[in-house]
């Protein structure tokens, strides 16, 4: 079986929130479940960390399909241009999952 991994940049560079939390927000912002997106599932999100186990500010998606990913990729963007309107509200900036203006994504 071949995967479509989905490289998203400009997420929070810190300790929280967690790697789940980060997969439960872009599940839920981007409706990664739905029947057309073949999300390869709970679990796979790989978050990226640096040895203090802050986040680097990037995590990839993998997707059982090329046009999934490609639907996922699209709505992402669409989202950053329109202002990340719909962001997730966080106390204080350090647990915040996608900071305003700079959610990025593209195939890997």
């Amino acid at each position: 079986m071949s995967w479509t991994q989905v490289y998203i940049t400009g997420l929070s560079k810190s300790v929280e929130p967690s790697d789940e939390d980060i997969e439960k927000h872009l599940t839920d912002q981007y409706d990664l479940r739905g029947d057309d997106i073949l999300w390869a599932g709970e679990g796979t999100t790989l978050v990226k960390r640096n040895e203090l186990g802050e986040c680097r500010g990037f995590v990839f998606l993998a997707f059982y399909s090329a046009e999934g990913a490609s639907a996922v990729v699209d709505r992402i963007n669409a989202n950053a241009r329109r202002g990340n309107e719909s962001e997730h509200e966080g106390g204080g900036g350090g647990g915040r999952v996608v900071p305003p203006l700079l959610l990025r994504a593209e195939l890997s």
